[in-house]
Order: C-alpha cells, then structure tokens, then sequence
C-alpha cells in the first residue's frame, strides 16, 4: 500500500513538473528557423541565452548555472543591484533593501527571439490573459485589466520578502497612491515574478489612460501556467 502510494505521488509530482516545461506561442512562424531565446541586460554585446524554441513553438528554456562574459562595471551598477530589480518602482525603492542585502540582480527585460545565425526575429510576452497586451505594449495610452503579467529576474542569492510599498502619481485633481504588496521567495538564479493586478485607478481617457493603483507581487514556482505570445519582427 505505502508503494502504491509513493508511486502515485512520484507520479503527480513528475507529472505536473513536466506540464509546466510545455509552455508553447500559437501559430509559430518560425519551425523552418534554429531560434534561442535571449535576454539581454547589459545590452545586445552579451546577450544571455536562456533557451531554445521547438519547430511546433514550444518554449524549452535552459537557464544557465553561470553568467559568463560580465563585466566588473556590469556586476557593479545601481542598475544590478537588487533594489533595482525588485523596487524602482517604489516611491522609497532605494531604501527597502539593506545595503548587506543588496545582492547583484537584475530584471532581464523581453524574452527575445533570435535565429542562429544571429538574427532578432520577435519577443514574447507574458500575460495571463491576451486581452492585456494593449496595456503591457502601451500602457501611457491603452486601459489595464484586471489580470497579471509576468518578469524574469535574476538574484545571486536566495532572497525572501514579504510588504508593501506605494507609488505616487501626481494629477490635477491630487496623488494618488499605486500600492504594491509583494510576497517573494526567490531562489538563487533565475525566478518568474508575477504582478497581479488587483484594482485599477479608472482616470478620464480623453487626459490620460487608467492605471492599476493595487497589484500584488509573487514569484511562480517554476514556469508561469500563462500565455505565451510571440510578437515578430
């Protein structure tokens, strides 16, 4: 009986980590193409591969264990740091991380498509729902929804978080506050974040686009369970 059921939860537990590697973009255009998936933080001189995509448009990433190529000047920045990463967007950003605690990081930006024979062909985004595009490609002009998007970061060292902070936009009629909730359990390497979004600041759309004022903040256990959609160049 206790054999049995080790093989049933062996099972689920293979299974489900399987699931999460099949993340795949509809309608692919590229299955005649070798393409990498690459990020690139300190710009298109070294560009970190992070994996591969299939002839079908499945997404096989292959985070690397080490980050060769990186400059002193890279691994030093304000940019690197993990304020940066995590809270910029913070009215207080630079003070929520004690300087012993902030550890090189760095957001990775677009997930962008490149052939092997080193051409940039497309990004891929990552919303829970397509209906959000418009806001993540424009969000100056284009209505949020309720729903998440998702970041890749990178953290030298584990890192666990759990607060809030507040953003402050200014407008005629007075500030109004963004506030962001996080509850973060990152390991070191390479981590999916989650933003959520939980309400939404509606403006008047003749002056400027609403924003979200509530989101909440987490990191996804391996790879997001989300759409993956391939805008090419």
């Amino acid at each position: 009986m206790k054999k049995n059921i080790l093989f049933i939860v062996s099972f689920f537990v293979l299974s489900f980590g399987y699931s999460q590697t099949k993340s795949s973009i509809d309608n692919y255009p590229f299955a005649s193409l070798d393409v990498n998936i690459m990020v690139m933080p300190f710009g298109m001189e070294n560009p970190i591969n992070i994996g591969t995509m299939s002839k079908s448009g499945e997404i096989n990433f292959d985070f690397p264990n080490e980050l060769k190529n990186l400059s002193q000047d890279d691994k030093e920045s304000e940019s690197s740091k993990l304020w940066y990463s995590l809270f910029s967007q913070c009215d207080n950003g630079s003070e929520m991380v004690a300087e012993k605690d902030n550890i090189f990081s760095f957001d990775t930006g677009a997930l962008s498509l490149w052939t092997s024979d080193n051409r940039y062909v497309g990004v891929i985004f990552t919303v829970s729902n397509e209906n959000l595009m418009p806001w993540v490609e424009d969000p100056a002009y284009m209505e949020p929804i309720l729903e998440s998007y998702f970041e890749l970061i990178y953290v030298a060292k584990p890192f666990q978080y759990k607060g809030n902070c507040t953003s402050t936009t200014m407008l005629d009629s007075g500030d109004i506050k963004t506030i962001y909730n996080f509850n973060l359990n990152l390991k070191t390497g390479f981590n999916f974040i989650e933003y959520k979004i939980e309400s939404i600041y509606k403006t008047d759309p003749n002056v400027m686009a609403s924003f979200p004022n509530k989101v909440t903040i987490t990191n996804v256990e391996g790879i997001p369970d989300c759409k993956w959609i391939g805008k090419y160049f």
